[in-house]
């Protein structure tokens, strides 16, 4: 896919995921989510939705911005570090692939799998 296609996918899937509505539709059947910190890899459609949405109901006040490229999403942000350690911020960056109108995986880098609890 070119950049704009991917570009038209992930913008997509950002504002159905806004509504609130079900943006596991924009996942392929066997997409896969690897948070590196913490080693954690989830795979289908609906886990990884709900990982992310779990991961997102306890992000605080974050900014990001996307950069895209053919086939390719990524995303660089930071979020408020809600453990109180003496860091602000929380810098993270996540990759996402497009193939075919689908995103087919993504990989988060940075220290935010404490986020997610019983993961």
């Amino acid at each position: 896919m070119n950049a704009a296609d991917t570009q038209a996918v992930i913008e997509r899937y950002f504002e159905v995921m806004g509504r609130g509505e079900d943006f596991s539709t924009f996942y392929a059947d066997v997409v896969s989510w690897t948070t590196f910190d913490g080693a954690t890899t989830i795979v289908g459609p609906s886990e990884v939705r709900d990982y992310i949405t779990e991961l997102h109901n306890n992000m605080p006040d974050g900014e990001s911005r996307i950069v895209y490229a053919d086939g390719i999403a990524y995303i660089e942000g930071y979020c408020a570090d809600p453990r109180g350690t003496g860091a602000d911020r929380i810098a993270w960056c996540l990759a996402y692939d497009v193939a075919d109108g689908v995103i087919t995986s993504a990989r988060l880098y940075g220290e935010l799998g404490f986020l997610v609890p019983g993961r």
